[in-house]
């Protein structure tokens, strides 16, 4: 039985390719990264997997890295925005929140990246819900964040669009021995919540199959692998 449910697992976990990003000409530009991420694919998060709590609203991200940094841009369109949240490492979920849940290689232990809409941060590393250890807020705040919040017509079911670009560099993940994200294996998932919202929600990349809300359960993460940087590209950056 045990074998069966693992094999059911792996058939659902979705794979994603995280591309290398020549990011040189944004010269540090965190809008011009941005808009070069707007040329990756864009991967959507549109698991619902509590019905009590069924939205109407859209989530979406792109994903890249430079072997020294995880670049990730979330797009959403919802009907709400609440911040009550501005203090680094707070409850964000609260907020209108997006995460990144990832373990590197074969560590069972993972990160919890959360941002609500204005980039108030927290990341916490441990192997389950529990007994989580924060990472530093001087790390956490290392993240650049780039930021657009707009609405729409009143007549949209879904008045407020927001995105919110990540340069999440490698620093951050200080609990793994990582050198680089070239030729990275990974296991991960993306949400979008907002647990004191309106309408509460609980989106995932990766299908859950759990009763009720959760989003640590690493099981129900999906494979990651970051394209690896050859030679010659290393060379061309050592010039600049």
């Amino acid at each position: 039985m045990q074998l069966l449910f693992q094999g059911f697992l792996l058939s659902l976990m979705k794979k994603l390719l995280v591309p290398y990003l020549d990011i040189r000409k944004a010269a540090g530009d965190i809008e011009q990264v941005s808009i070069l991420l707007d040329k990756l694919p864009e991967n959507t998060i549109d698991n619902q997997p509590w019905p009590e709590f069924t939205n109407k609203l859209q989530a979406s991200f792109s994903i890249a890295h430079t072997g020294e940094a995880i670049l990730l841009k979330y797009n959403v369109t919802e009907e709400a925005l609440k911040v009550a949240t501005f203090e680094t490492n707070g409850a964000v979920h609260k907020d209108n929140c997006v995460e990144f849940f990832v373990s590197f290689g074969n560590e069972e232990s993972y990160y919890n990246i959360e941002m609500n809409c204005i980039g108030v941060g927290l990341i916490a590393y441990g192997s389950a819900r529990l007994n989580r250890t924060f990472i530093p807020k001087k790390l956490v705040e290392k993240i650049q964040t780039y930021i657009k919040i707009k609405t729409v017509p009143d007549k949209n079911e879904t008045p407020y669009t927001w995105e919110i670009t990540l340069i999440i560099p490698i620093a951050v993940f200080l609990h793994s021995d990582l050198k680089t994200f070239s030729n990275q294996t990974a296991q991960g998932n993306f949400f979008k919540c907002g647990d004191d919202l309106p309408q509460p929600h609980f989106y995932s990349w990766n299908m859950i199959h759990a009763a009720t809300p959760d989003f640590h359960l690493p099981k129900f993460f999906g494979a990651l692998t970051f394209e690896r940087i050859f030679k010659s590209d290393k060379l061309e950056q050592a010039k600049c």
